[in-house]
Parts: structure tokens; C-alpha cells; sequence
């Protein structure tokens, strides 16, 4: 008889997908695909921030924007006496220049937003009161003959950044007389803009006299003064609560609550390097604060002159917070990539490349939404809208790829828990690093730990 041969069944060859090296080679490829468009949204984030910033200009451009205050000084004409050859004597015209002894100022902040298209822009409304008192001039010290000194050319100077936001006609108090002041750049302190008017010479040769100055003030985003006199005091309050002291000088006592803040400084002579006397000879510049940064993210404003101040910061910057979100775009694909793999080799639930690509998808356009969602409904809502539509719709897509519907259920549960340590990361700005990287070591720890058994080759 015959020996019976007996057919052998062929082993059915593995698609290259199924191969564990090369689905990983494929996932990261993805994923560095998918990084492209993340970039793209990265630098939208970056092209709205400046928008915003755009309008914010023109805005402040109408209404003022940010102030600074130099001064007030005097001036005061005189003849100077300048030999030359053979024996000449020519008489010159110069100017001498001093700050006052005492300055104290008082000032009120009234936020004001204003919304232009789907921007807000942080203005404010101030009423500033400056007064103080100004010593005769000390002309020995200048080497100034007291009967070469032209008393009814003397003026006053005030420094004022923007012009357009003054409010009201501005009125110097000196001694019992009020006098207007109108515009005019105080070129010996190289200011841009400000205001002067004329001084009767008994103001002055009486000895010294005391000045109130009454000032209603509209800028943007803060407001700044120079401490010109001897002795500097400053006292600033509002009702916005979430203010910045700028500047070099930090206040001695400020209280900040949800109600508003107040703050007050004290700054002497000896604190600044400004001469507080000066004549044509010598150079003294003060520059105004320059207005807003182009960037979007407002750590930090880089003042360093001479000056005090605060700025009302907004509490809300959801395009610094969409910044930070995008981010996290590479952790969030990963992680659910990672748990999709984890369901391929521990579970046997076959998923495709093309499939990878799709979620990973869903997963970009999160930060798409989140973005043009931000700018209308603000962040936090935003936040949550979107990470719940996106969970939403990569569950019930999730449902048509495995065989067992549950699993499902498992990428949506841990997709929540990824949004929601992403939102609480961008909350905790002062530890986020710590938190973030603790995190991501356990995250790394718990794959080592799952995979433990897994034979890769």
C-alpha cells in the first residue's frame, strides 16, 4: 500500500505590519509627521499673539499709551560771560536747570478694557496729583552771578510720554496762582513730549515756593514716574488686582487683594543717578518707557531706567497659554499612541498604521480648536470644550477598531486623565517643571514595567 502522504498546512506569513520593530519604526515615523503641523500651530499661536498685540497699539495709539512721568523741573535763563582773544568778553545765553526738593505723588488707577473685533485691550484711566516744592536755585554752587539771571524767562517743565492721553487742561499751582500749561518738549532732560508754562520771577526770588499739579492721565498697560527730587514719594492705588511693580525701584509697602492694590514708595536723591542741578553744559536724559514687547508671553517687560511704576497685567493671556499647551503636543501623541501599541502586543487587538495616523490627527486639531476657541470663549472653557469633543470623538473611533468594545472605554478614561494633567500643569507655573517631571518618570517607569515581558525580536 501506498504510503499516505499527508498535506502540510502553510504557516500564514505575517503582514510587515504585524512585525513588533517595524510597527514601532512606523508609529515613531508617524509621530514625527505629525510634529510638523504641531510646529505650524506653534508659530499660528505666535502670528495671532502679535495680531492681538497689532491692535493693541492702535488702540493705545487713540487713547495713550504707556506713561511716564519726568519731572517737573525749572529753567531758568542767564548771561555768561565767555572771554576770547585780545582781551574780548562775549556775553552767552545759557540756560540753568534744577529739580525740586520735594515731590510727592498721588495717583488713582481706573482699569478700562476695551474690545476691538475679538481682542481686549487693558487701558486705564489715572488722577495724578504731583505737588512739592522748589528752593531757589543755589547759583554759587552753579558760578552763576544772581544779577545775570533773567527771573521773568524762569519756566516750568513736566515729561509726559503721550500727549493724547491727557484728559483735561492741566493747571500748575504755584504758591496762590494758577497757571495753564501748554505743550512743549522739555529738551533739557531729552524728553520726547511734556508740557510748560511761565513763572512770575517773585515765585522765585522770594526764595522758594510750593506747586500742586492736578493731572487726568489715560494710558495702556502701565504707568511711570521719575524720581526727580530730593526726596521722592509715591503712592499708587486701583482696584485692578494683579499688578507688576517695575522699574528699579520696588515699593517699600504694598498690599495686593482681590479688591485692588496699593502701593508706596520713598526714594532719595542718593538712590538715582540724576544731577538734581544743571546748566546747557552738562547732558541730563531721561527716556520714557518704551510700550509693548512683540512677543506674546509677558514674563517680563526689561525696564531699567530710572524710574518706578506698575503695570496692569492681564490675568488672562490664553495666547501665552496655548503656547505652552502646544508644547505638549509630542507627550500627548505619544502617550496614546503608546497605549494603543500596548493593546496591539498585550491584548492581540490589531491596529492599523493608517488608524495611528487618524488619531494622531484628532489629537492636532485639538490645539487648532483650542486656539480659535480660546479667543472667543477664553481659555479654561476652551480647554475643556475641546479636549471633550476630542476624547469624545477618538473613543467612539476607537470603538470600530478593537474587538472588544470595552477597550474603548479604556483610551477615553486615559485620555481624560492626559488632558487633565496637562491643564493642571499649565496651572502650576511655579512648580510645573518639578511636577511635569516626576510625572513622565513614572509614566516611563510604568511602560518599563508593562513591557517587561514583551519579546521584541
Amino acid at each position: 500500500m501506498a504510503d499516505q502522504i499527508n498535506p502540510q498546512i502553510p504557516t500564514p506569513t505575517k503582514s510587515w505590519t504585524e512585525h513588533v520593530v517595524v510597527k514601532v519604526a512606523v508609529i515613531g515615523f508617524i509621530m514625527l509627521i505629525l510634529m510638523i503641523p504641531s510646529v505650524m500651530i506653534m508659530a499660528l499661536v505666535g502670528e495671532r499673539a502679535l495680531r492681538m498685540h497689532a491692535v493693541s497699539n492702535e488702540v493705545s495709539s487713540k487713547w495713550g499709551q504707556v506713561q511716564t512721568l519726568a519731572g517737573p523741573y525749572m529753567s531758568i535763563p542767564y548771561y555768561e560771560e565767555v572771554k576770547k582773544g585780545n582781551d574780548q568778553v562775549e556775553w552767552v545765553e545759557r540756560e540753568l536747570h534744577y529739580f525740586p526738593k520735594t515731590l510727592q505723588v498721588d495717583g488713582n488707577l481706573e482699569p478700562v478694557i476695551r474690545k476691538r473685533s475679538i481682542f481686549k485691550v487693558m487701558l486705564y484711566q489715572s488722577e495724578l496729583k504731583l505737588n512739592g516744592h522748589f528752593d531757589a536755585p543755589d547759583l554759587a554752587a552753579l558760578q552763576i552771578a544772581p544779577d545775570k539771571v533773567m527771573w521773568e524767562r524762569a519756566t516750568v517743565h513736566l515729561g509726559i510720554s503721550d500727549l493724547v492721553g491727557i484728559s483735561k487742561q492741566v493747571q500748575i499751582k504755584a504758591g496762590d496762582t494758577l497757571i495753564a500749561m501748554t505743550a512743549s518738549s522739555p529738551t533739557a532732560i531729552h524728553f520726547p513730549n511734556g508740557l510748560f508754562c511761565h513763572l512770575a520771577s517773585s515765585k522765585l526770588t522770594s526764595g522758594g515756593f510750593d506747586f500742586e499739579i492736578n493731572l487726568a492721565l489715560k494710558g495702556s498697560r502701565g504707568l511711570y514716574i521719575t524720581p526727580v527730587a530730593n526726596q521722592t514719594t509715591v503712592d499708587l492705588a486701583s482696584t485692578w488686582p494683579s499688578p507688576k511693580f517695575e522699574g528699579q525701584f520696588l515699593p517699600e509697602s504694598s498690599s495686593v487683594s482681590a479688591s485692588g492694590f496699593k502701593a508706596h514708595w520713598t526714594i532719595l536723591d542718593i538712590n538715582r543717578q540724576l544731577t538734581q542741578a544743571w546748566t546747557d553744559d552738562l547732558t541730563q536724559t531721561l527716556s520714557p518707557v518704551s510700550n509693548y514687547s512683540a512677543g506674546y508671553d509677558h514674563g517680563g517687560s526689561g525696564v531699567n531706567q530710572t524710574v518706578l511704576g506698575v503695570e496692569l497685567l492681564q490675568t488672562v493671556d490664553h495666547y501665552a497659554k496655548n503656547d505652552r499647551t502646544v508644547k505638549y503636543a509630542f507627550l500627548l501623541i505619544a502617550l496614546t499612541f503608546i497605549v494603543y501599541f500596548f493593546f496591539e502586543v498585550l491584548k492581540k487587538q490589531k491596529v492599523h498604521p493608517l488608524q495611528y495616523g487618524l488619531v494622531g490627527s484628532a489629537l492636532v486639531v485639538f490645539f487648532i480648536l483650542l486656539l480659535s476657541l480660546s479667543e472667543h470663549i477664553g481659555f479654561n472653557a476652551a480647554y475643556m470644550t475641546s479636549s471633550f469633543a476630542t476624547v469624545l470623538l477618538i473613543t467612539l473611533y476607537s470603538r470600530s477598531i478593537f474587538l472588544e468594545k470595552r477597550f474603548a472605554f479604556y483610551v477615553g478614561g486615559l485620555l481624560l486623565m492626559q488632558f487633565g494633567f496637562i491643564y493642571i500643569i499649565l496651572q502650576l507655573e511655579d512648580i510645573a517643571l518639578l511636577a511635569g517631571s516626576i510625572a513622565l518618570f513614572c509614566i516611563i517607569a510604568l511602560i518599563m514595567y508593562l513591557t517587561r515581558s514583551v519579546k521584541w525580536s
